[in-house]
């Protein structure tokens, strides 16, 4: 599969690790309601730093909800949240760890 690369160099992606941190990225960095034809995509992980009425856990499985509606090609994503409380606002440390047989990716984000 190919689709646009939204990191700077070639102009495509075409490799499926690539592929599916890309749409990791873009996930992270859309609000719902932000993409055209279909309100539902994106996150909102930082309204819960505000109103910390949800878990490692809770966060854990919405992480894991939104993955699985991307396209992993086979991957399997593993999710580790550590909440951290700050000074004027709490941060979320996500941990992504996608494997395939033998192949093991990782990818962490910070939600402040």
């Amino acid at each position: 599969m190919i689709d646009f690369n939204i990191k700077s160099g070639s102009g495509v992606v075409n490799n499926d690790i690539d592929l599916i941190l890309q749409q990791i990225d873009i996930l992270f960095d859309t609000n719902r309601g932000e993409v055209l034809g279909d309100e539902y995509f994106g996150t909102q992980y930082d309204k819960y730093l505000y109103k910390l009425h949800i878990s490692n856990e809770g966060l854990q499985s919405e992480v894991l909800s939104d993955l699985y509606k991307i396209e992993l090609f086979g991957f399997v994503p593993n999710v580790e949240v550590y909440l951290l409380q700050g000074t004027e606002q709490d941060i979320a440390i996500i941990n992504i760890q996608l494997s395939r047989d033998s192949e093991v990716y990782e990818k962490t984000y910070k939600i402040s």
